[in-house]
């Protein structure tokens, strides 16, 4: 009598002589099936493959508990953990069936998708193109009772792609919060981009709740809204989204913030010392677009109610942009050119703006002409707008502005470097100042550019700093300018584009001026040594590990009231290793000689686990802060965090914070923070708040 053992290796070869006749009857490639166990059942026509069974056909495996092939229909019906892979492309079931010539699936409680979007259903059918859910859900990064999900009661999804879906519901997962009309997502896009939620307490607001989300509601296209809710204030809400698309052709990405509040709190002043408004809003908009190679559109619109909104409910926001502006420029550029529509515009009433309504310009960059010479052209007109603010006027005119330059450099010596330079300025101001309808100023300009470079090598190794070889470049330039006529009309030039506070050194040419409407007379020279000394590096060639400059001008025939020597300017750089950095800027007056300003920082990190940054800032007369912040990693859950702020002048700590970082599994990130406050400022003494971000997917 046959072992059984016998039986199987029977059953194997005449289940492969079966499959190998159809083959050839049919001139069609059949699977190869294994598995530990075989049966064939001849009243079905199915070869039935259990424990570890496999079912390999060009292109695709099929493993399951078990595998029962029907060589009629040519299709394998699978059971207990199939899982289905085709290229990199895997589903995953309690059961189902694939025919192996349409490629056609049917499944039960299949799960289907890529990091960091996953879909499950209860059934399934289509092709790995294109497969039909229902009772669908959409979940993120892992599968748990936190993680953002999305249910469906039918649910399309296309090469990676949910193409559309109906009866939605949006909540965590197995718990739907409300409905969407209809959704659609790539699965190599961000789902929610935008989702926080805060709670706490702050003394002007009170006890707080703020939440922002964004959901997709069309190809590229989000919406949500931003709500808080302060019990010494009110609820604050408005609409918020986002906007992307890529395409051959260029790019597109935007978004929008906004809120509204009947304020009921103590609303107090604004920069003016006007009373603040009970009705309060903002609207926040910004927008990057690219056409091709050449083109692109930037803008940004920034309306507020009043100069404190911001800083009173969103904090962050303020702490970036203290006076918000609004501009919108379409700009085409080529290798030397560009030509710009440009238009600033000042919704707000509470700071000053120099309006653009709009400017058109044309630049042509630094270009060879004839006989080693390079030529400069810049032209403009605009219509200039300025509100009346405090004691100054309302000011408007169109101006019409264009600058000519040549320049030749002459190197004699690979060390040496000189460069005459000329150029002349013309500006047409319509209603002008001094009871002239309008004003034409000619300028012109000569002056040099000169530098020389000398450099030595060092034979130095430090296996500790990573350093093979010192290399010292010293380059000291010279530069003079001389345009005694640039303050000519100034009694007619509506002061538009005026001089702003600065303490740093401005562009030495009057090509270079953005100030065009308060230009003073040159006849200025400016010395600088620069100095760097740099190592070889392996990725790079080079790096720098220290940069020294020293800059000052020296005005020949300087205005009254004016020293001939202007402050020294000195900014160092040091990066001796990637876990160290220091910078700073120092500003010192050499009649007295004392020192003016000095702004420092170093770094010092482990990229892993912690970072350590020192701050200061020291302006003469006006303050003098330093600045510490620590963060340090705990575990892979855990980060701690704190800010010390500390004003010298006034033996006064203005902010402390600690905070803790928590991360939620792979979907949550959640910020624990405490904060005290000093000094007069109409930020509360004490803040206590929990933030909840999702991790962007």
């Amino acid at each position: 009598m046959p072992s059984v053992r016998a039986v199987h290796r029977l059953l194997l070869l005449g289940t492969t002589l079966f499959l190998g006749a159809a083959a050839a009857f049919g001139q069609a490639a059949q699977p190869d099936l294994t598995g530990r166990d075989f049966t064939f059942d001849a009243t079905t026509q199915e070869a039935v493959f259990t424990g570890d069974a496999r079912l390999t056909y060009p292109g695709v495996v099929l493993t399951a508990d078990e595998i029962r092939f029907n060589t009629g229909t040519r299709t394998a019906t699978a059971r207990g953990h199939l899982v289905l892979t085709a290229n990199s492309r895997r589903l995953v079931a309690d059961e189902g069936t694939y025919n192996t010539t349409t490629g056609q699936i049917s499944a039960r409680n299949l799960r289907v998708g890529q990091f960091p979007v996953y879909v499950t259903g209860e059934t399934v059918e289509g092709t790995f193109d294109a497969l039909v859910f229902t009772n669908a859900t959409v979940f993120f990064r892992e599968d748990a009772a936190y993680t953002p999900a999305i249910t469906a009661s039918r649910l399309t999804y296309t090469k990676d792609r949910i193409v559309s879906a109906d009866g939605l519901g949006v909540g965590l997962r197995g718990r739907q919060i409300f409905s969407l009309p209809r959704f659609e997502h790539s699965l190599d896009t961000d789902f929610l981009s935008y989702v926080t939620a805060q709670v706490g307490y702050r003394g002007r607001l009170g006890v707080f709740a703020e939440l922002g989300f964004d959901l997709p509601v069309a190809e590229g296209v989000k919406l949500g809204a931003d709500v808080g809710l302060y019990s010494a204030r009110g609820v604050m809400i408005g609409p918020a989204g986002s906007y992307r698309h890529n395409d051959a052709d260029g790019t597109l990405r935007g978004f929008f913030r906004s809120g509204y509040i009947n304020d009921s709190g103590a609303r107090r002043t604004d920069v003016l010392g006007r009373p603040v408004p009970r009705d309060r809003e903002f609207l926040t908009w910004e927008h990057r677009q690219t056409v091709g190679e050449h083109f692109t559109l930037d803008g940004t619109f920034n309306y507020w109610s009043d100069s404190e909104v911001l800083r009173d409910f969103r904090g962050k926001e303020f702490r970036r942009i203290q006076e918000p502006d609004s501009f919108l420029e379409a700009a085409y550029t080529t290798d030397n050119t560009s030509l710009s529509l440009f238009g600033r515009f000042h919704p707000n009433r509470y700071h000053r703006v120099q309006e653009r309504l709009p400017e058109f310009r044309f630049d042509l960059l630094p270009s060879p002409a004839a006989l080693g010479v390079i030529q400069r052209l810049n032209a403009s007109a605009a219509v200039l707008e300025s509100d009346a603010f405090g004691t100054d006027p309302a000011l408007r005119t169109s101006r019409l502005d264009a600058y000519y330059g040549l320049a030749r450099p002459i190197a004699p010596t690979p060390w040496f470097t000189f460069t005459p330079v000329a150029g002349a300025r013309v500006t047409h101001y319509t209603d002008a100042l001094g009871a002239r309808r309008d004003y034409t100023r000619s300028l012109g300009e000569v002056g040099f550019d000169s530098r020389l470079l000398a450099s030595r090598t060092f034979d130095y190794d430090n296996a500790i700093w990573e350093i093979n070889g010192l290399r010292h470049l010293v380059e000291p330039r010279l530069s003079y300018r001389y345009a005694p006529e640039a303050a000519r009309g100034r009694a007619y030039i509506p002061p538009i584009d005026r001089r702003a506070f600065s303490t740093y050194l401005q562009p030495l040419s009057i090509a270079d001026s953005r100030f065009i409407d308060d230009l003073s007379a040159l006849n200025t020279a400016r010395l600088s040594l620069g100095n760097v000394l740099q190592t070889r590096d392996a990725a790079y060639g080079s790096r720098n590990l220290a940069a020294l400059t020293f800059a000052a001008d020296y005005a020949l025939d300087p205005a009254p009231g004016v020293r001939s020597l202007s402050d020294v300017h000195t900014e160092l750089a040091l990066t001796p290793a990637p876990w160290l950095r220091f910078e700073a800027y120092h500003r010192l007056n050499p009649h007295q000689p004392s020192t003016q300003e000095l702004n420092t920082g170093i770094v010092l990190m482990d990229q892993e686990w912690w970072s350590l940054r020192l701050s200061t800032h020291f302006l003469k007369s006006n303050y003098e802060e330093y600045l510490v912040t620590y963060r340090r990693r705990l575990n892979e859950t855990f980060d701690v965090e704190a800010l010390w702020r500390y004003d010298a002048r006034n033996s006064r700590l203005n902010e402390q914070s600690y905070g803790v970082w928590h991360r939620i599994g792979q979907t949550w990130a959640a910020k624990y923070e405490v904060s005290f406050y000093d000094g007069p400022r109409r930020e509360s003494s004490f803040s206590l708040s929990v933030e909840v971000e999702l991790l962007k997917f």
